[in-house]
């Protein structure tokens, strides 16, 4: 049995479901199960209660009985408390089962094999590429609600450019803005530039977290566009952050920021013809990582 970790927000629960159909599908692991407990606390925000089952996701919780049998400790608690972070800085040391990524660089999964417990977010397209047929299939919902099928049936009958946006976190904490970076207006406006300049009467639509900043530094006036290509999704235009991903997903062409949840949107989009822009550097601290795929346009 192989029982790999699910954290985080959806974008990262889709790379660690990815690393689990990998397993399973490429190199034919037979028993391999999904460790939920970091969502079993009251303390984690709501927000990152894991959504794989809203979606065509094929998957088994790992149970109490299996994780005992795998792990040293027992991962229960706030996630964010310093005895979580304890027991499984502990298990990770001294469990030969357990395997914690220690980086986000991509490694060769046959040299994995031997471990059962794998905790990480293998965040590289190179683990989605050989399911990525699978996934596709698998990351889709059938109960989306009517506001966000009306939109997606609108962005997807024009040559429309989803906008990334991502604010909060990563601007308001220190520590968390000398890791990840913070795309400026700068990015935004040669990213928009190089969309203009390929795409025929391009719709650019804006998904973020902190639409009045959005508003106020990426108007239409410094991003050099017309008001009637510029969409701003409202409060009052989404049903939930989850649905968020299928509107983005039906969009043709994508400027992502460096968000898992932009990442999804982008990857997920059906249009063969499709550009993506990105980040150049998705870590501002040069920590390595393989997360954005060859062909994607790095600015």
């Amino acid at each position: 049995m192989k029982i790999v970790k699910v954290k985080g927000g959806l974008g990262n629960q889709m790379f660690q479901y990815a690393f689990h159909r990998l397993l399973q599908e490429k190199y034919h692991c037979e028993d391999v199960r999904l460790d939920l407990n970091y969502y079993g606390d009251a303390g984690v925000d709501d927000i990152r209660l894991s959504r794989l089952g809203r979606m065509h996701t094929r998957f088994q919780a790992a149970t109490d009985e299996e994780l005992r049998r795998v792990c040293l400790f027992r991962h229960e608690g706030n996630p964010l408390s310093r005895m979580y972070r304890l027991k499984v800085g502990l298990d990770a040391k001294l469990n030969r089962k357990y395997f914690f990524e220690n980086n986000r660089a991509y490694r060769d999964v046959t040299a994995l094999l031997d471990y059962q417990y794998y905790d990480g977010y293998w965040q590289s397209w190179r683990y989605l590429e050989p399911v990525a047929h699978k996934l596709r299939q698998e990351f889709v919902c059938d109960d989306l609600s009517e506001q966000t099928l009306g939109y997606m049936n609108r962005f997807s009958g024009m040559n429309s450019v989803f906008v990334g946006v991502r604010r909060g976190d990563y601007f308001d904490n220190e520590k968390l803005a000398n890791h990840y970076g913070r795309t400026d207006v700068e990015y935004y406006k040669k990213a928009v530039a190089y969309m203009r300049e390929r795409l025929e009467h391009p719709a650019f639509v804006f998904f973020s977290n902190d639409m009045p900043w959005v508003r106020e530094h990426l108007s239409c006036d410094v991003l050099g566009l017309e008001p009637d290509s510029v969409i701003y999704r409202e409060k009052q235009d989404i049903t939930d952050d989850f649905e968020e991903l299928f509107v983005m997903r039906s969009c043709r062409n994508a400027i992502v920021t460096n968000s898992t949840f932009n990442f999804w949107g982008a990857w997920l989009m059906e249009n063969r013809d499709k550009i993506i822009v990105a980040p150049r550097d998705w870590f501002k601290d040069d920590r390595p990582i393989d997360i954005i795929p060859d062909g994607w346009v790095r600015i």
